[in-house]
């Protein structure tokens, strides 16, 4: 059961772009303060973002590391006690040197617009190290995940993974541009693979960024591999 509703939370945040960031207000001692937050999530489910030393959020976290990340599902219906949300409690540490390259290359293929902030150099890498999430899914599906439950194991192909997208991007662009179409795009004819992780992988397709999940984890690149031969045969069935 709560690895069922740890998957259905990672989903939500492996879905999201930005949440409300919550710290520990240095200007207003005592009180939380929250701003909205751009973030992408490692392989392992930990938060990652990218913050400019002039942000208030910055100077919070640089004082106290303690934080929340609060994302909620995006709206449909009238009932917004229905929708499900995700409060991930954690400590925040910029990243050393040594890991920004390959944060850089995971949160520039999904944001290409920030790449430019670079020139600023002030902004840096900073990673949430996950200690508990409060989840609600709806009425009568609410629970506390430990940490133990939220991240996963590093991938097997893990090293390899950008190469799993020029694969796809390079061999298969018919195939993405299928499951696309059956995820909901309306012109999936650009789609290209951007990132993969365990559980799915984020593709821009006509226009905009969204995560499509695997049906179950896929640890090794076979496994990979079966699953997104699953997911085109699936979608040029529906076609």
């Amino acid at each position: 059961m709560a690895d069922a509703l740890a998957a259905k939370a990672r989903a939500l945040l492996r879905r999201a772009d930005a949440g409300v960031l919550s710290t520990q207000s240095c200007e207003m001692a005592g009180f939380p303060f929250g701003s909205l937050a751009p973030f992408a999530m490692t392989l392992e489910a930990r938060p990652l973002l990218y913050v400019s030393r002039l942000a208030e959020h910055t100077r919070n976290l640089a004082a106290d590391p303690r934080c929340c990340l609060t994302v909620i599902e995006a709206a449909h219906g009238d009932d917004r006690q229905a929708l499900g949300r995700a409060s991930l409690l954690g400590e925040a540490h910029q990243l050393p040197d040594a890991e920004r390259a390959a944060a850089a290359e995971r949160w520039f293929s999904l944001f290409p617009e920030q790449e430019a902030y670079e020139q600023f150099g002030d902004f840096a890498f900073w990673r949430i190290e996950p200690l508990r999430v409060r989840w609600i899914g709806g009425f009568g599906e609410i629970r506390w995940i430990e940490r133990d439950a939220w991240c996963v194991p590093s991938p097997e192909w893990a090293a390899g993974e950008a190469s799993i997208a020029v694969h796809m991007n390079d061999d298969h662009a018919d195939a993405l541009a299928a499951i696309c179409l059956a995820a909901g795009d309306a012109d999936p004819g650009d789609a290209r693979m951007l990132r993969c992780d365990v559980e799915g992988f984020h593709v821009r397709s006509a226009g905009r960024v969204r995560w499509i999940p695997f049906a179950k984890p896929c640890p090794t690149a076979d496994e990979v591999r079966l699953e997104m031969v699953r997911l085109a045969r699936e979608a040029r069935a529906v076609e």
